[in-house]
């Protein structure tokens, strides 16, 4: 029974020239490699005329077992997926930093509704769908949802000719002016 496993990912991006006239070069992650060698920061991988791609590895995936009702999600998908986050660093060639990598549809979800950088959808690799199988058929069961109850409140009793600050009776009002 596996409560979590992780995997590390290369990540491959190219970069070609661009068809507008506001961007010299369009950027797309085309691959994510399963159990890629580090690489120190991006690295050169394939030089075609004015297409380049690059990669940088190793980024961790940590499968967890409370997340399994979200992994069963992208398993059941009519295509299982991987993701990968990249932002933008205008400091750097190329200018992008690898935000994460992940399996679970919903985080991918929450980067792509952040509207900023760049978040690719790729087919999972057979490799990683296996090892992905596998670890959802080892997992224990995620816990079931259990609402929390809230705790009795003590309302503060009548001391000394004193009424509460907070009364069960709501607001006091100054019998006199109608005021607080």
């Amino acid at each position: 029974m596996l409560k979590e496993d992780t995997r590390s990912f290369g990540v491959v991006l190219e970069r070609r020239p661009s068809v507008s006239k506001w961007a010299d070069f369009a950027w797309k992650v085309v691959a994510i490699i399963p159990d890629a060698p580090a690489t120190g920061g991006w690295r050169e991988m394939e030089r075609d005329g004015d297409r380049v791609r690059y990669i940088i590895a190793p980024f961790a995936v940590t499968l967890h077992y409370k997340m399994v009702e979200t992994y069963d999600a992208n398993l059941e998908s009519s295509e299982p997926s991987i993701w990968a986050a990249l932002e933008e660093v205008s400091s750097q060639d190329p200018p992008w930093k690898v935000q994460g990598v992940t399996l679970d549809p919903y985080q991918a979800q929450s980067w792509q509704e952040a509207g900023e950088g760049l978040v690719e959808k790729l087919p999972m690799p057979e490799e990683t769908l296996a090892w992905f199988a596998g670890f959802l058929k080892q997992a224990p069961e995620a816990p079931a949802f259990r609402k929390r109850r809230r705790d009795s409140v003590k309302v503060e009793e009548q001391k000394f000719g004193k009424e509460p600050i907070f009364s069960p009776l709501g607001r006091r009002v100054d019998e006199n002016d109608g005021q607080l």
